[in-house]
């Protein structure tokens, strides 16, 4: 099994809103390689949404939870009562 030879390299990263880009270099600038291959590329994501656009998100989570709590609130208030003037009224809802 033959050892490696350690050498100093760079690391290049562009980092961007949307991807990230990456080189590997010697002392000298020229790209090193790895089994054959260059050592660069670019690693790219799906668009970050805005803080505006995740707000109305969680905004609107919660107001369906709210009503959700509501509803069950009143049924459980009142499901004795109602139940006893129209047995199906919490089925149609």
């Amino acid at each position: 099994m033959a050892s490696a030879k350690k050498q100093d390299y760079y690391l290049g990263l562009d980092i961007g809103t949307d991807s990230v880009g990456y080189a590997v270099t010697d002392a000298e600038y020229s790209l090193l390689k790895y089994r054959g291959e260059p050592m660069w590329g670019v690693m790219t994501f799906e668009e970050g949404m805005n803080a505006a656009e995740r707000r109305s998100f969680r905004t609107a989570r919660r107001r369906l939870d709210r009503k959700k709590q509501r509803a069950e609130l009143l049924r459980t208030l009142f499901a004795e009562d109602i139940c006893k003037i129209d047995p199906h009224f919490f089925i149609r809802r």
